[in-house]
């Protein structure tokens, strides 16, 4: 097995008397199953949270023709794309234009790492996209429909973010994810991930049947107690299942695979990403990983002269991991049932400060969508002149999130459980067919 790395938390104890094994805390349910199908195929969808607030100048909305002062010292360039530019810091996207649109007019009024509002829609929710898919499209079956790919709070960060706040909150622990460290590097072992060695698959089977026959001596189970019941007959599965465990060893991608996504945290996540996605889980979240000093992202020019950073690390990784995930869902023919979404929790000003970079700036910043029939080399909305506020289509928190929903098959006009989650919010027309 590759280097797969499990938060214990995600997992609870079968009962030392009963099934002495791990089970997935956050684990999923069915009862999605009985609930009213969108009328739309369920897609999956690769959410890639850029912590710290990756700055719109310098990846999708460069501003070539404005003073020194606000474009930065980087250019920009002409994809295949007539009038479509990127940032020079992310040629690899550039060339693949017309695999993916770029959203330039998100906005909303909070500038503090905090804010959920592109996680959830609102500010007030600590309810994540991946959690509402889980609970409205359910399972596939065989895999966790919902994955965290990165770190957690509490597992070492040194830097918690807004992704690291929200998840299944009053929705209950059955939609919270899946929460594994990326891969890294060499083979290590998966520790709960695997039985024991003292606990083989006959043990754990007569275990199994054990239990079941205590349950049936008691009686109907109290329902408080279903749920967790459901969860552990999923995680007995999941344990035992040659195909969950397949999805996570990345030692079945070739060496020339691997490299071609990059060999850094972010490239990797993304491989392992659409290892996933092939094998049927719904919503692979992957969290951009920490950094020695600020948060990813977060690139104010205190930490490194100017924007070095971000021009020698955040975007060359960006590039090619994200530019290898969508011609390999492209080649394997997922890529039209994959959603792919990148942004942050905001973006940059359109000033540089006194250290030579940007500070916080959420009246206006963007997000790349791909996949799932989102048109590509699509340019959505426009930024003003120095990129500071929106000039045409202002996309609010609310209908970025309805958008999101649309496009991975939620019917959003006519499913009243999604409501909630939207409130008035509407799918952005050039996005959604």
């Amino acid at each position: 097995m590759a280097a797969v790395q499990f938060d214990r938390r995600s997992w609870l104890k079968l009962g030392s008397s009963a099934v002495a094994s791990a089970a997935v805390a956050g684990s999923w349910t069915l009862d999605a199953a009985a609930q009213p199908r969108p009328a739309a195929a369920p897609r999956s969808c690769v959410f890639v949270w850029l912590n710290g607030g990756p700055s719109q100048f310098e990846t999708f909305d460069p501003k070539p023709d404005a003073k020194l002062d606000v474009r930065g010292p980087f250019g920009a360039i002409q994809t295949r794309i007539p009038g479509l530019i990127l940032s020079e810091l992310v040629p690899q996207l550039a060339r693949r234009a017309e695999r993916f649109a770029v959203l330039r007019s998100l906005t909303h009024g909070n500038s503090n790492h905090s804010s959920t509002a592109m996680l959830t829609g609102s500010d007030t929710s600590n309810i994540a996209f991946g959690a509402v898919v889980t609970k409205l499209l359910g399972s596939t079956g065989r895999m966790p429909p919902y994955v965290h790919l990165g770190s957690s709070t509490g597992d070492g960060s040194q830097f918690p973010s807004s992704i690291d706040q929200v998840g299944a909150a009053e929705l209950g622990p059955s939609y919270a994810p899946l929460r594994v460290r990326a891969p890294v590097g060499g083979q290590v072992p998966l520790g709960d991930f695997t039985l024991g060695k003292r606990l083989t698959r006959e043990r754990l089977d007569d275990r199994v049947r054990l239990l079941d026959a205590l349950r049936g001596q008691m009686g109907d189970t109290p329902a408080p107690f279903r749920d967790f019941e459901e969860q552990q007959r999923r995680a007995v599965a999941m344990l035992t299942s040659p195909h969950v465990r397949d999805a996570f060893d990345m030692t079945r991608e070739s060496a020339k695979t691997r490299s071609r996504y990059g060999a850094n945290f972010f490239g990797q996540s993304c491989l392992l990403a659409r290892r996933l996605v092939e094998a049927g889980t719904r919503f692979v979240q992957i969290k951009w990983y920490d950094v020695v000093a600020f948060d990813a992202w977060d690139t104010h020019g205190a930490d490194l002269p100017g924007m070095r950073r971000t021009e020698q690390q955040l975007c060359p990784r960006l590039d090619q991991g994200l530019a290898a995930l969508l011609d390999d869902l492209h080649e394997r023919g997922l890529l039209e049932s994959t959603l792919v979404v990148v942004l942050g929790e905001f973006g940059r000003t359109p000033q540089i400060n006194k250290n030579a970079d940007r500070d916080h700036w959420s009246n206006c910043f963007s997000a790349l969508l791909a996949g799932a029939g989102v048109p590509g080399g699509a340019a959505v909305g426009a930024s003003d002149d120095k990129g500071a506020y929106p000039a045409r289509t202002p996309v609010t928190p609310l209908d970025f999130a309805a958008t999101l929903y649309r496009l991975v098959g939620i019917d959003t006009s006519t499913d009243f459980r999604i409501r909630p989650f939207i409130q008035n919010g509407i799918p952005v027309s050039e996005l959604v067919s």
